[in-house]
């Protein structure tokens, strides 16, 4: 914790605010601690649009995966037909 003050109170990132250190800390804090969540939101705000672009993509990709597929999922009527035949021509 001494060295965050150290860092702060030495920073020239915001100037000096109030009249004693421990209200000037706190000024300086904040606009450190604002810019770090400005960084912090526009780094993952990029991420989700990445995250939103793949899983479009991949439901997408997989959606035509599965229309493609579909045939295979569904009996063939010509053996269906065929083990009848046979069953009645058993009979």
């Amino acid at each position: 914790m001494k060295q965050v003050l150290n860092i702060l109170q030495d920073s020239t990132i915001a100037s000096k605010i109030g009249k004693d250190k421990q209200s000037s800390f706190w000024g300086v804090y904040k606009r450190v601690a604002e810019e770090h969540d400005d960084e912090f939101l526009e780094r993952y705000t990029t991420d989700m649009d990445i995250v939103l672009i793949f899983s479009g993509l991949f439901s997408a990709i997989s959606a035509a995966f599965i229309v493609a597929m579909e045939s295979n999922f569904s009996p063939d009527l010509s053996d269906i037909t065929n083990s009848l035949l046979k069953r009645h021509h058993r009979v």
